[in-house]
């Protein structure tokens, strides 16, 4: 294995990256970080080499990725109200959302739809309204709903469709929020959208910060609460903890692999947190980034990042990774509005 440069012996508990030099054009070349993950196995640890590829920097606060049809992929842009698009080393703009869109989906209409977290600090726009956008094949952008059950939605995060053909979102409230009074301010919440436009209040989780939302191949529900530091499922109609991870690990965005494993990001740990179908931490993934979200495509798991940790119109630190799993993604739940 010495002679392997993906494959290294390191300390148990630290992860490292090292340079290795791929074509980058016929004049140059450029430096692809290869990131090294320890794997607790049996009674005896072994090193498990992740190829991270770097595939765009300078994006502002980048979440909601989404494979497209044609292979491309399409992320939130959080700073500038913008979904981005990538495609074979090529970044583009898809749509402009305004405000801070956070998590993002593709439904079988071939819409993309948005959780809009409202307005950008330092943009100096006022303008943007909280809900769950449509994002049409023309770029066309629609409101779909800003109120369910009587609550003003006050910052919705991540979404998924489920069996039933409704639209299941995260709502992370205004709690932690210093832009609001106090007493203005929601907490976090779970709510349902129909397609006929009807919506379903499903709980609050005050103090929790509702973020990631994903089911499970049995079509459970699973939603990460980052002030918690756990992810949850929805057991019988009730809230349970189904991993409880320490206080160096902040979850956001998540994504199953068909064998159950769950890849979350875990912000303030340097990227992906592996967790078993018993709920189980299995490896850390170090992209040495805040990983905000994740989505696969076969074996490949394309991941949201940034340095700095800031929705803010004047942030610039984001960045956007392909990572090569020993994992296949589980298909996501079909869906439209």
């Amino acid at each position: 294995m010495a002679d392997d440069p993906l494959r290294v012996k390191t300390a148990i508990g630290l992860l490292r990256p090292a340079s290795h030099r791929i074509p980058f054009s016929a004049g140059g070349h450029r430096t692809r970080p290869i990131w090294y993950a320890i794997i607790p196995d049996s009674p005896d640890e072994r090193m498990f080499a992740v190829d991270a590829t770097l595939l765009a920097s300078g994006l502002g606060f980048p979440e909601g990725p989404v494979v497209m049809p044609d292979g491309a992929i399409v992320f939130c842009d959080g700073n500038t109200g913008e979904l981005r698009s990538w495609k074979d080393g090529a970044l583009g703009t898809y749509a402009v959302t305004g405000g801070s869109p956070w998590g993002a989906l593709l439904g079988t209409d071939g819409a993309i739809y948005v959780t809009q977290g409202g307005n950008v600090p330092g943009s100096g726009d006022e303008s943007a309204v909280c809900g769950i956008q449509r994002v049409n094949a023309d770029g066309s952008v629609e409101l779909l709903v800003s109120n369910i059950g009587d609550h003003d939605l006050a910052g919705p995060n991540d979404l998924a469709f489920g069996t039933d053909g409704r639209l299941w979102f995260t709502d992370s409230g205004t709690e932690q929020d210093d832009r609001f009074a106090p007493e203005d301010r929601a907490p976090g919440r779970l709510f349902v959208l129909g397609p006929g436009g009807e919506g379903e209040f499903l709980m609050e989780r005050p103090n929790t910060y509702p973020n990631g939302i994903a089911f499970d191949a049995d079509k459970r529900l699973y939603w990460t609460e980052s002030a918690a530091h756990r992810v949850c499922r929805l057991d019988d109609g009730e809230a349970t903890t189904w991993c409880q991870l320490s206080d160096g690990h902040v979850p956001d965005g998540m994504a199953f692999a068909a064998d159950g494993r769950a890849f979350v990001c875990t912000t303030i740990s340097g990227g992906v947190t592996v967790i078993s179908p018993n709920g189980e931490v299995l490896e850390e993934i170090s992209l040495d980034q805040h990983a905000t979200n994740c989505i696969f495509d076969g074996s490949a798991l394309y991941v949201t990042a940034t340095a700095t940790a800031e929705i803010h119109a004047d942030e610039r630190t984001g960045t956007f990774w392909r990572v090569e799993t020993d994992a296949t993604g589980l298909p996501l739940i079909p869906g439209r509005l």
